[in-house]
């Protein structure tokens, strides 16, 4: 590769700014079964950033502009630590939300490996990605590619270390404006998917200035037997695994929230934009290649759960398209600076901007073992704690489990509460499943 090799699309640009206040760092953990060698992960990395540019460079600053480079880049760091207590891979994990990535030489991901100090106890290994080169797919793929190539290492197989991907380039150049029409619905033109008459409602149970306010999270699972008949049931009532993640979390955040119904919410969804692409982005490469899709949700009293779970799915469909012209609109993404950022946050003394967001990334097929180490969990997160939602979910399945992460930022949100919420939100599931 050249020094210099692209200047940064408007999406990256975007999540480059807030990463330069400090927010939206991707936090992904890995839990393993096995004994991980140091060394052999190592090896794993340098691998793979071979294969994959992205990881090949960091962002710097010309003539204003943000650009990426390769110049003198080093090897992505590895971090290894002893635990000394299980749950010592939150902690990490939280810590790493708040690390802004070095401007120096140092590529944009770090990894850290927790390892048990029992031969065959639970290991953790968190990938910490700069979100301007990582989406939900990108993060998994990175860290299912790991360790594929640590279990052939180890196996001493054969490894072709020629394959490398093509630079890829910014999401909005790549869009096929063809095919974004061709995705247009009879609904997009008759539903009045924001109803800018609604005030939505934050969930804030205190006010903090930014250099107070922290992203804590909180993991739950949802168990195989649960989750095979919750996806039964979503067939048989016309819906999906994503619209009842979002029936839950809304009918799990009335219980948290003072307010009187009618309540409006403010939302949004992650919304992967690879096979609106042409060539379509497949999910080997690495890169910042989603947008979110954003509605405004109203609860009544007695709305039933299936009823709430397929408008919201209905409703997310629809707002595609208008998501992704907002995104080929690209004098309005153009126009935001970071001086636009400091303004907005300046006006907003907590930093949010809607009530929930969920980031699903669905179900992924990883394998059922590496050689001897085997995966028990994933979870994920990006830091919130700069600008975000108040309460943000973000959920994988794999292995008949759906793993979910939820996130709030301290102290507008108390650690209490937000465990009351998954709490919450597990048991509306668990209900509606026994209720069939």
């Amino acid at each position: 590769m050249s020094s210099v090799e692209r200047k940064l699309g408007f999406v990256e640009n975007l999540f480059h700014i807030i990463h330069e206040l400090g927010g939206m760092i991707d936090v992904n953990i890995v839990r393993l079964e096995g004994d991980i060698k140091p060394n052999v992960l190592q090896q794993a990395l340098l691998l793979l950033q071979s294969r994959y540019p992205l990881l090949q460079v960091r962002i710097i600053a010309q003539e204003d502009e943000a650009y990426f480079s390769s110049e003198n880049i080093q090897r992505i760091p590895l971090q290894v630590i002893t635990k000394t207590k299980e749950n010592k891979w939150l902690e990490i994990a939280q810590s790493e939300l708040h690390q802004k990535f070095d401007k120096e030489f140092h590529p944009l991901c770090r990894i850290t490996l927790l390892k048990s100090s029992f031969r065959d106890g639970v290991s953790e290994i968190i990938a910490t990605f700069h979100h301007a080169i990582s989406d939900g797919v990108s993060c998994l793929t990175f860290i299912d590619n790991l360790l594929i190539y640590y279990q052939k290492i180890v196996s001493q197989e054969e490894i072709d270390n020629r394959i490398s991907l093509a630079f890829p380039k910014p999401i909005e150049e790549s869009i096929d404006r063809i095919l974004v029409n061709s995705h247009q619905t009879k609904e997009l033109k008759n539903e009045n998917l924001s109803d800018t008459s609604l005030s939505p409602q934050l969930i804030i149970e205190t006010e903090a200035p930014l250099h107070e306010r922290r992203t804590r999270i909180v993991t739950r699972i949802i168990n195989s037997k649960t989750l095979i008949n919750l996806s039964q049931q979503c067939q048989t009532q016309t819906t999906t695994i994503h619209g009842a993640l979002w029936a839950a979390m809304l009918l799990g955040t009335k219980t948290i929230s003072n307010f009187e119904y009618p309540l409006h919410f403010s939302c949004s969804s992650h919304l992967n934009l690879r096979k609106y692409s042409r060539p379509e982005i497949d999910s080997n490469n690495l890169g910042c290649f989603f947008s979110s899709v954003e509605n405004i949700y109203t609860l009544t009293k007695n709305i039933d759960f299936w009823e709430l779970a397929r408008d919201c799915q209905q409703k997310i469909k629809i707002g595609e398209n208008r998501t992704i012209n907002n995104l080929i609109n690209e004098p309005r993404l153009a126009n935001f600076t970071k001086f636009t950022l400091e303004k907005i946050l300046d006006q907003n003394y907590t930093g949010r901007t809607k009530t929930i967001n969920i980031s699903n990334r669905g179900q992924f097929n990883l394998a059922e073992n590496y050689g001897q180490l085997k995966i028990k969990e994933i979870y994920f997160t990006v830091g919130q704690h700069i600008l975000g939602p108040c309460l943000w979910l973000g959920a994988v399945t794999f292995h008949e489990q759906l793993c979910l992460t939820l996130a709030h930022v301290t102290p507008l949100i108390s650690s209490q509460t937000m465990n009351n919420l998954a709490d919450t939100v597990v048991n509306i599931l668990e209900k509606v499943v026994l209720e069939r």
